[in-house]
């Protein structure tokens, strides 16, 4: 089966994901359930992030953007909600396309094909592994890096990687371990080098934390909550972000 798009598809829909088994790209309906205000304590990285999107639907230079850091602190979520947000200026203009990350093979069929399409695209890919001999982290930076496919003017790449790969690694012998992730943090280097834009996403402490569980409890009407119970939820999950407040939000009852 070969690869096409039917260009119609671009017309009324703004998100789109790449189905590798069909080998096509389909529109798919998303429910914002948090906007862009709603990411908190980000605003550094989302205003970078907002301002370099709408330059690239205005026709004015912009860059790839590589979102490295902390697992649950919005980098996905950001992405989503930017291109809602720039569509209300740029007319719907403004497409993003989601390829999962270890299915980039077709990869140069997709951008060659965007390339000629008359829209923008973002092409998302959301946390990349970053193993040198992973051949859809190559495939990346082989068409970022230098390809004339990767300079295509109505196509950007929007990519996160949480770094969770390196902290994770355990092979049982230290001398391997550190081997492994000299590796990785090699890799991320030789990525970021590859993007003129990269914005790092950072851990969320314990009055953030807290602070973020009682705006969702606001915003969603939850009175239940408590900063005890609020604490423990965060231990079990281990981590203090955005992503956790929001699911012990949604896991109260009220």
């Amino acid at each position: 089966m070969k690869f096409s798009i039917i260009k119609k598809i671009f017309n009324d829909d703004d998100y789109f994901v790449y189905l590798p088994n069909n080998k096509e790209i389909v529109p798919i309906k998303i429910k914002f359930y948090t906007n862009l205000k709603d990411i908190l304590f980000v605003e550094k990285q989302k205003n970078l992030i907002l301002e370099n999107t709408k330059k690239f639907t205005s026709n004015i230079k912009s860059n790839n953007i590589l979102l490295w850091g902390a697992s649950g602190m919005g980098k996905s979520t950001l992405i989503k909600c930017v291109i809602k947000e720039t569509n209300k200026f740029a007319k719907k203009s403004l497409k993003l396309i989601e390829i999962s990350n270890n299915h980039l093979e077709l990869l140069p069929e997709i951008i060659y094909s965007l390339s000629q399409i008359d829209y923008k695209f973002i092409i998302f890919i959301d946390d990349i592994f970053l193993k040198k001999d992973n051949p859809d982290f190559n495939t990346l930076k082989s068409i970022v890096e230098g390809s004339l496919l990767g300079d295509s003017d109505n196509i950007r790449f929007y990519i996160t990687s949480n770094l969770r790969h390196i902290s994770d690694q355990n092979t049982g012998n230290s001398s391997n371990d550190e081997l492994i992730k000299k590796e990785l943090r090699s890799n991320l280097l030789s990525l970021t080098d590859r993007f003129a834009l990269w914005i790092g996403f950072y851990d969320n402490n314990k009055d953030k934390y807290l602070e973020t569980v009682k705006y969702y409890a606001k915003k969603l009407k939850k009175n239940s909550f408590t900063p005890k119970k609020a604490l423990e939820w965060s231990k079990n999950k281990g981590n203090y972000s955005g992503r956790t407040a929001l699911q012990y939000i949604k896991n109260l009852d009220d």
